[in-house]
Order: structure tokens, then C-alpha cells, then sequence
């Protein structure tokens, strides 16, 4: 593609996504999404749990009594962090996954009710 159809593609992207936001406001965009947050909450306690249990602790133990605790337990210890941080980054990952694949979603559907 030339420089040309690059930029006349990127503004008719602008273009579509300034419609999209004037049809819809950014408010209801949050509450939809607060909605679907706690729908994933209900239908996964557990997981949210542990994801939450797992990001505490990979923030404790960056702070210096963390550190320091996390020494004095041992190997043990340092496994256990270890496995928190790698689980949170996988939810955090999820996460942001779901979120690109719901807007992509989203913009399909608008799509295909423009068409």
C-alpha cells in the first residue's frame, strides 16, 4: 500500500471510531464494562480470588519488608513468590486478551448493523 491508502485508510478508521463515540457516550462504554466485570466475578470467584491473593503478593514482595520476609523464608518462599508473579502476569494477560477480543467483537457487530 502507498503512503496515500495508508493515510486515507487511518482516517477513515478515525473517522468511524469518532462516529461510534458520538452514538454511544463514554459512560455507558464503563458501565458495560463494570457489568461484564462483575458478571466474570460471579462466575468466577475463585479465580478472582486467587488473582487478587497472587497480585498482593507479587506487590509485597517488591516493597523491602517483603524482600526481607521473602528471604527469611527460604526456597519455599521464593517458589510460592516466584508462582504468585507468574500467575498474576497470566491473568493479566487473559485480561487483556479478552478485552482485544470483546472489541473486536464489538467493532464486527457495529459493522455489520451499518451494513
Amino acid at each position: 500500500m502507498t503512503s496515500e491508502a495508508n493515510r486515507t485508510a487511518l482516517r477513515e478508521r478515525i473517522e468511524k471510531a469518532q462516529q461510534r463515540l458520538t452514538n454511544r457516550p463514554a459512560s455507558e462504554y464503563a458501565r458495560d464494562a463494570a457489568h461484564e466485570a462483575i458478571d466474570f466475578v460471579k462466575a468466577n470467584p475463585l479465580l478472582v480470588i486467587g488473582a487478587a491473593a497472587a497480585v498482593g503478593l507479587a506487590l509485597g514482595t517488591m516493597s523491602r519488608g517483603g524482600r526481607k520476609a521473602a528471604t527469611a523464608t527460604g526456597f519455599l518462599g521464593r517458589i510460592a513468590t516466584d508462582a504468585a508473579i507468574a500467575f498474576a502476569l497470566t491473568m493479566y494477560e487473559r485480561a487483556s486478551e479478552r478485552r482485544d477480543e470483546a472489541a473486536q467483537n464489538e467493532g464486527e457487530l457495529q459493522d455489520l448493523a451499518a451494513d
